[in-house]
């Protein structure tokens, strides 16, 4: 038994000896020898992804902040707004990051596809439904939820305290259900807006970072009993019944036919790309219901954070509402989305409120494969992943002086910044409904803003302020949300 023993120590020994030099390579590869390393920046950085994962899930969603931090010790991270067409173009390959672009589990959806020609025909497949053509035929169904808020505000016109911004994630999520399926969730009929998918949602993106370190993370949870996912985490348990709902309603679509049987008088998107040239591949319910549940995502949680960042500041500043409706009243009170953005004072509001919610804040590399990029005297090698943030461009001091302060003036007095409008994105990856979510924005603010006065009610500016980077920006946990009572303004 002792030589065995012997030997089994020793070439345990051996094993211990010859990972650690492998890890000794790797970490002076890395440090010294790679091309990256006559880049500056924190060599604990350099050695391991591990350091992303500290800053994003020890410390919960600070690594986007932690990265202007970094650049302004190192000038690692490209901070430069005038480049950042340059990195998200439509010209040339780009791929994304793999490490981060499967972090919520998803690889068949557009958003998380890596290769720039799959990304290509997945997106192409989905464009023409997002055209500004295509969402002005919508827009009668938007002005229909967006009544239906008023008649439910208006209601509760009477002191009554009202989640705003839980009412907005009530508003984003049945126009974006009723337009890409035909089928409203019809979450602006729950009782004090209670029922909306904001908590599930934050719960999955703050797990983003967990994912994308671990990627068998929601490999994992997808492979649960639902009984205990209930039991366990009960919080994510509308995500789970939205993708089941989903699933099901794109196999009643494929099981309609030709597709010329739907449930309202507007084509619905889902509809049509099952009934479209794409291959079958392309069309299988896994990978649709993946597309499905990052069409609802993307379409609730940016737009109505925007909406409820606008009404903080319309209920702080009361000359703002005061403006806008002089501005609408002089034209009409126009209800169209084409003429609602060509009044500058709410098209200056739009903008103004995206500028504040940012959009997607978390970072979003990509690769450039055929070719070297360049920034200033820096030679950055193809493949190499570079990323930028629209936090750092959308409040940025130069472009933006007062740069946390509410000012719509900005965009009508400097015409130019709109160059750095980026909360969208930009590229051949920008957000493919940017079109819907400033229609939803300059229809909503214009009926509900100018229909009603809000008063405040225990709300501060940090329940409007990013304090977690989950993909999406969501302010301090204890935060009870955007709430106010309501005057009935009589126009």
């Amino acid at each position: 038994m002792a030589p065995l023993l012997i030997g089994s120590v020793s070439y345990f020994g051996t094993a211990v000896v010859l990972l650690l030099a492998y890890t000794a390579r790797i970490a002076i590869h890395r440090v010294f020898l790679s091309p990256l390393a006559k880049f500056p920046g924190p060599k604990l950085a350099a050695l391991s992804t591990w350091y992303e994962f500290y800053h994003d899930v020890v410390q919960p969603g600070k690594f986007t902040t932690h990265i202007q931090d970094l650049h302004r010790r190192y000038e690692l991270h490209i901070d430069d707004p005038s480049y950042f067409d340059s990195l998200y173009t439509r010209a040339g390959r780009r791929d994304k990051y793999d490490f981060m672009a499967g972090r919520f589990g998803f690889s068949t959806d557009s958003f998380s596809t890596s290769p720039h020609e799959l990304h290509r025909i997945r997106r192409k497949a989905l464009s023409p439904f997002f055209a500004a053509s295509k969402i002005v035929e919508f827009e009668s169904v938007i002005k229909t939820k967006v009544d239906d808020l008023c008649r439910k505000l208006a209601a509760s016109a009477d002191g009554e305290v009202v989640k705003l911004d839980r009412a907005f994630v009530a508003l984003t999520t049945d126009t974006i259900t009723q337009y890409a399926f035909g089928e409203s969730y019809d979450h602006l009929d729950s009782p004090g807006f209670e029922k909306t998918l904001y908590e599930a949602f934050r719960t999955i993106h703050s797990v983003g970072a967990l994912g994308q370190q671990f990627p068998s993370v929601f490999k994992i949870l997808n492979a649960l009993p639902l009984w205990f996912v209930k039991a366990t985490q009960p919080e994510i348990m509308p995500i789970v019944t939205l993708r089941q709902s989903m699933r099901a309603r794109i196999a009643e679509i494929r099981a309609g036919g030709n597709g010329t049987e739907t449930k309202t008088d507007h084509a619905n998107i889902f509809n049509e790309v099952i009934h479209s040239d794409l291959p079958d591949s392309e069309k299988t319910d896994t990978r649709l219901g993946d597309e499905a549940q990052l069409m609802v995502a993307a379409g609730l949680i940016t737009t109505s954070w925007a909406l409820a960042v606008a009404a903080f500041h319309f209920a702080s500043k009361p000359d703002i509402p005061a403006r806008l409706r002089k501005e609408l009243a002089a034209a009409g009170w126009p209800s169209g989305w084409q003429k609602l953005e060509k009044l500058p004072f709410l098209n200056a509001c739009v903008l103004e409120s995206v500028r504040l919610s940012h959009g997607v804040v978390t970072r979003d590399p990509r690769r450039a494969p055929d070719t070297e990029l360049k920034y200033g005297n820096w030679t950055i090698p193809r493949n190499t992943p570079v990323s930028m943030t629209t936090v750092d461009v959308l409040m940025n001091t130069a472009l933006f002086p007062e740069p946390t302060s509410f000012i719509p003036e900005r965009w009508i007095e400097k015409p130019e910044l709109q160059r750095y409008f980026v909360a969208f994105g930009k590229g051949s990856r920008q957000c493919l409904g940017i079109n819907l979510a400033l229609a939803e924005l300059h229809i909503t603010i214009a009926q509900v803003f100018a229909r009603f006065d809000f008063e405040l009610f225990e709300t501060e500016e940090s329940d409007v302020r990013m304090a977690h980077a989950w993909l999406a920006p969501y302010p301090k946990l204890d935060s009870k949300g955007v709430r106010v009572r309501l005057r009935e303004y009589v126009i």
